[in-house]
């Protein structure tokens, strides 16, 4: 049973990770630095040219790339290649399109 939930995590946890991101993003994130919007009217907290949009994209690329590691520990316990790289594939596939899909959505224009 726990390899079979081990095997499913780095699937799951991305399109779970995304509305709570959202909400944090929408409440606090946007707040702290910046909406993202015209360079010259942006002020955030923090006084830097770093807003909410370049977090957005620095976190759910850290999170494909840890995600894709976990799934390529994962499939060392499974016994056939193919079945491997179908899984690695499939989970870094699945990730990036989701990546792809929150930073293009969401951007704070």
């Amino acid at each position: 049973m726990r390899k079979r939930l081990a095997g499913v995590l780095p699937i799951i946890i991305m399109p779970i990770f995304i509305p709570v991101y959202i909400i944090l993003d929408n409440f606090i994130l946007v707040d702290i630095f910046g909406c993202g919007c015209v360079p010259s009217t942006q002020t955030n907290m923090l006084n830097i040219p770093y807003n909410a949009n370049d977090l957005r994209v620095t976190v759910f690329s850290i999170l494909t790339i840890t995600l894709f590691i976990w799934s390529v520990v994962i499939a060392k316990t499974f016994k056939r290649k193919f079945i491997k790289i179908i899984y690695c594939s499939t989970v870094v596939l699945l990730d990036v399109i989701l990546t792809l899909w929150i930073v293009n959505a969401f951007m704070w224009a």
